[in-house]
């Protein structure tokens, strides 16, 4: 089976015009309080997938099904 191709560069791009249309009549002030958002929602997210995983694995000393 093929891995799917990655465009990083492409990707990464794509990603940073899209803040910089957003963000290019904005405070530094509100520019920072964008990435900050942006970073507290990612790390929020984290935790749910980390505690999901947490969740769904065996106990300790038990076997997994």
């Amino acid at each position: 089976m093929r891995e799917p191709e990655i465009r990083a560069v492409e990707m990464v791009r794509r990603i940073r015009d899209a803040h910089y249309e957003r963000l290019k009549d904005r405070s530094p002030q509100e520019k920072i309080a964008f990435f900050r958002e942006k970073a507290r929602a990612l790390h929020a997210d984290l935790r749910r997938r980390e505690e999901s995983l947490d969740s769904s694995a065996p106990a300790p000393g038990t076997k997994a099904r």
